[in-house]
């Protein structure tokens, strides 16, 4: 009698064969990672990112990037191999989907460990992803591992990570303290504690050992489509050991004094470990603190902890496995605050945590790294985030390259109710970040916000992703994306671009898509767009918006082709060790001091490198500054000759050979937009679908036109060039609410678009042909241009128009 096995294997011979050919290797082989040539890896050579000796940029997608087969238990073999092939075929439907968008890479947060037993064909998860990543390879994308930071939890059972017999009891019974939780009825219950984004990890050797373990589980996974392990894999070009640790934060915040004692008490042995080492005995660091606690002393190892960033309980802060330290300090109070000490305690309570931060993550890198080709070639980052931190950007600056993330809201709170919270802020410094988080966040057209009526940021207070560049290290962006609902979002992706060339950047993360599973339906991105409608930001999605991806499409072609010029001579911001360690950075956003906030409107100026310098003691700044005290004077912003943020007016334009754009208000404009390539833009109307909430009125008129050329060469040169018209869009029945943070109604289909009518006059595009393309990328109109005129309708539904010579 025939299997189970032996039939499914049968139905599916077929379509494993097709794999396997189509991925160059007969089913089962490996391939040898030395026949590989070193330059298909990416590679960082003068702190950019390269292949086959090319510099290279990625624009990447986050999310769900494949189709899974979703294979059941009870499934028949018929129906296995009927999910299993239209997996396949979605799975290269949105493959060819993500390219025509403009994306040439992605950011995979999947992880397969231990899947080694696999079988080609067989619709696993395993099975599922490796064939993602085999057919992304052949079509020439790049892949950003995430994975690693799934390590899953810690169980009291994996006390033997690490021969110890003297701790083990005691580490088992810690872990299993924190493996129970207390309900709201104070009953106890499982709750496993995860290892990833633990902050233990980083001083505790067998959390750490542990991790590293299941990292190299995931490192090591060989992809059967492929015959290589992922290490090995050239598709792979950038390793994250962790993602949105945030460990500072959490440290400084206390949450250490949330563990069980054999934590804590470890950590604050280590703390005692380092001040010995720094200062040798009490006298010396009695004239470096100028006081200290009755008790303390190095001798006995009872100094505590302290001060973190609020209220501390000594009770949590000391070492009460040290009986002589418990002695000592009988007498202390019960609780302090970072006043109660001198400010260089702080300042050795943040050096002691940076060393412990940096080295951990030091660690794990040289335990990884050399596992396989990919992971020794290819540049590693540390963590993703957190901005505006001094210490986590020194960890970035450890790395290979630095990876940061901003987003930002389409619709905000009344500007007057948000300057009222700056006279709460207790110093000037945090009333002048106070006023800045007001300024930024703020609606300036009715309840929307429209950036483009701002001086320049992706930035919603301190800045993000503008000033952290690093010279000699590659910048990578790990998130970025507007929220849903946000009536003017069309720019978006063009101050992107404009921001990612001006920083000279390499690596871009789109956040969220989430398609669907099945692509071999009739249109399948036909939806109605994602918007917030609760307290989650769901609308950091892009997946079914076609407004924001055609200029997210005319943006990547145009930073990709280098088309448009970086800032010639950035400014730089040094910061020596006292701001490293300056206390005040205990509070977010207080790093940096108050020269800090010139870095955001002096990047879009003149361009920013910033540096952190432990080696020196002050900071310094080189180069011409956009002070904080002038944002709301300096106009226009004009960081190279080819791009222009006037807010005043609310546009942003770009004037290169390559890469014409114009987005913003076009009534405060007068006359038609002209490049100096001679290209116009003229005759432009709008026209709303009816019923569309919050219409485009000529009073506004905003628009989003972009011109780019797929190889960065002048109209009249080149092949192909993409050209985007666009406004703004709403699903049908959407409401806003005048109250911030809630939503009416998110509406449904069919989404209801304010289309923009116009005139292109260009000599360039003089007898290339054109194709008007649908959001379904269905041809819906096609022809020559003739006299160098291109008239774009309003009433097709045009998601962008394709040119070719």
């Amino acid at each position: 009698m025939t299997t189970l096995k032996s039939l499914i294997r049968t139905l599916l011979v077929g379509l494993v064969g097709t794999e396997a050919a189509c991925c160059g290797i007969a089913r089962g082989q490996t391939v040898d990672p030395a026949s590989i040539p070193e330059s298909e890896y990416v590679t960082v050579h003068n702190g950019q990112l390269h292949v086959n000796g090319q510099r290279q940029r990625y624009w990447a997608a986050i999310g769900k990037l494949f189709s899974s087969s979703e294979i059941k238990p009870d499934d028949s073999a018929a129906v296995r191999a009927q999910k299993i092939q239209i997996a396949r075929a979605s799975t290269d439907k949105l493959l060819e989907r993500f390219s025509e968008l403009g994306f040439n890479a992605f950011r995979l947060w999947t992880a397969v460990p231990n899947t080694e037993n696999y079988v080609v064909g067989d619709g696993s998860s395993a099975d599922d992803v490796d064939y993602f990543l085999a057919q992304a390879k052949k079509r020439g994308f790049k892949v950003w591992v995430a994975g690693l930071n799934r390590t899953g939890t810690v169980t009291p059972a994996d006390v033997g990570v690490i021969d110890d017999p003297a701790t083990a009891e005691q580490w088992s019974d810690a872990v299993r303290e924190m493996s129970q939780k207390t309900d709201a009825k104070g009953v106890k219950g499982p709750s496993p504690w995860g290892l990833s984004n633990n902050i233990a990890r980083f001083w505790d050797p067998r959390l750490e050992k542990l991790a590293i373990e299941r990292m190299k589980a995931v490192a090591v996974h060989t992809n059967k489509h492929t015959g290589l392990r992922w290490c090995d894999d050239p598709v792979f070009g950038v390793w994250e050991l962790s993602n949105e640790e945030w460990w500072m934060r959490k440290m400084v915040g206390g949450q250490w004094q949330k563990l069980p004692p054999f934590f804590r008490n470890a950590l604050v042995a280590k703390w005692n470990a380092f001040l010995l080492q720094k200062y040798g005995d009490d006298a010396k660091l009695l004239a470096a603190w100028t006081n200290m606690l009755e008790g303390e002393s190095l001798e006995k190892g009872s100094i505590l902890l302290l001060p973190m960033a609020g209220k501390s309980a000594a009770a949590t802060s000391l070492n009460d496995s040290n009986q002589q330290a418990i002695d000592s300090l009988k007498g202390v109070q019960q609780t302090y605050e970072r006043s109660d000490f001198p400010s260089q305690r702080g300042a050795d309570v943040l050096e002691f945590f940076v060393g412990l931060h940096v080295a951990h993550k030091q660690r794990e890198a040289s335990a990884l790294k050399p596992l396989g080709r990919s992971l020794t070639l290819s540049p590693m980052i540390f963590d993703t985030g957190i901005g505006y931190e001094i210490q986590s950007q020194f960890l970035h600056q450890q790395a290979d390259a630095v990876a940061h993330d901003a987003y930002v809201n389409g619709w905000g709170p009344e500007l007057e109710g948000e300057l009222a919270k700056v006279d709460a802020a207790p110093t000037e410094p945090k009333k002048l970040r106070a006023t800045q988080d007001a300024e930024r966040i703020s609606a300036n057209e009715g309840r929307w916000v429209n950036w483009l009526l701002k001086p320049p940021g992706i930035s919603q207070g301190v800045p993000w992703l503008e000033h952290n560049r690093v010279e000699g290290k590659p910048y990578l962006v790990y998130e970025t994306q507007i929220q849903q609902p946000a009536k003017y979002r069309a720019d978006f992706p063009l101050r992107i671009a404009a921001l990612a060339s001006i920083q000279d950047w390499d690596w871009i993360c789109w956040h969220y898509f989430g398609g669907p599973n099945d692509l071999t339906v009739e249109n399948p991105f036909e939806k109605q767009m994602d918007v917030t409608s609760g307290a989650h930001p769901q609308g950091y999605h892009f997946t079914y918006d076609a407004v924001q991806n055609a200029t997210m499409r005319a943006a990547s072609i145009m930073w990709r082709s280098f088309a448009l010029d970086p800032a010639r001579s950035p400014t730089r911001f040094i910061y020596g060790r006292k701001s490293l360690y300056d206390p005040a950075s205990m509070d977010y956003a207080g790093s940096y001091g108050i020269s800090g906030l010139d870095m955001l409107y002096t990047t879009y100026q003149h361009g920013v490198r910033i540096r952190i310098d432990p080696t020196r003691p002050d900071d310094v700044v080189e180069g011409p500054v956009v002070r904080f005290a002038d944002r709301n004077t300096h106009n226009p912003y004009t960081p190279t000759p080819q791009i222009t943020f006037d807010w005043k007016k609310g546009y942003l334009s770009f004037d290169a050979p390559g890469a014409l754009a114009w987005t913003g208000m076009l009534a405060n404009h007068t006359g038609d937009v002209k490049f100096t390539n001679g290209v116009t833009l003229s005759n432009v109307s709008i026209q709303n679908d009816p019923g569309m909430f919050d219409p485009i009125t000529d009073d506004k008129k905003y628009i989003a036109f972009s011109l780019a050329t797929h190889d960065g060469k002048p109209l009249a040169e080149t092949k192909k060039a993409t050209l985007v018209l666009v406004s703004t869009s709403f699903n049908t029945d959407f409401k806003l609410r005048l109250e911030p943070g809630k939503l009416s109604n998110a509406g449904t289909l069919p989404v209801l678009t304010a289309r923009v009518a116009a005139t292109v006059n260009a000599k360039g595009l003089e007898g290339m042909r054109y194709r008007f393309l649908d959001w379904n990328l269905k041809e819906i109109g096609t022809g020559v241009v003739a006299g160098g005129e291109l008239k774009i309708p309003s009433d097709q539904p045009i998601f962008l128009t394709e040119l070719t010579r």
